[in-house]
């Protein structure tokens, strides 16, 4: 049973970490496309068609690609201030159950967003912008992010039972 979740584990990384090189290949993209549409407005060429949309649809999409890779090196937001004020042994506790709620509610959004994603493909619903482009190109995302999100969590309360200590412990 442990070679199995070290397996599903290592899995796991290897897809938070294949999603955060996505998102860096897209912020390349989008840095690259502004920069040229910057120079090609300069030199007289005009204004080239998309990058506006292109730019909002990537950020979407990196800002939730990167989400999973980001709690995992504990680079997320975190407020500390009741934390703090408890015993360290309550500390472990309350992060245990700011893990499981978090855990919760990203399962909760993953089935909703995955709801609406497949309402979207059967729909075959259409973004009429510049770009025109189907709705679930840019939905596809969130469903496997909070999927994944939730795993991150739950792993914090594996490892943390595990180990001893959770993320939302401070150091003394």
């Amino acid at each position: 049973m442990t070679r199995v979740l070290s397996l599903l584990d290592r899995g796991y990384l290897g897809l938070i970490h294949l999603l955060a090189w996505f998102t860096i290949a897209l912020l390349m993209i989008v840095t690259a496309w502004i920069s040229l549409e910057v120079m090609g407005r300069v030199l007289g060429f005009g204004v080239m068609k998309g990058v506006v949309d292109f730019t909002e649809y990537a950020m979407f999409a990196m800002a939730l690609l990167a989400a999973p890779w980001i709690l995992h090196h504990k680079a997320h937001v975190r407020v500390m201030v009741l934390t703090e004020a408890l015993p360290r042994g309550q500390q472990h506790l309350l992060g245990i159950l700011a893990d499981a709620v978090a855990a919760v509610v990203c399962v909760v959004l993953a089935w909703y967003a995955a709801e609406n994603f497949v309402t979207s493909y059967q729909r075959d619903e259409l973004i009429f912008s510049e770009l025109i482009v189907p709705e679930w190109y840019l939905q596809w995302q969130a469903p496997l992010a909070f999927a994944l999100l939730a795993v991150g969590f739950v792993r914090e309360i594996i490892f943390a039972k595990r180990d001893g200590f959770s993320h939302a412990v401070t150091e003394d």
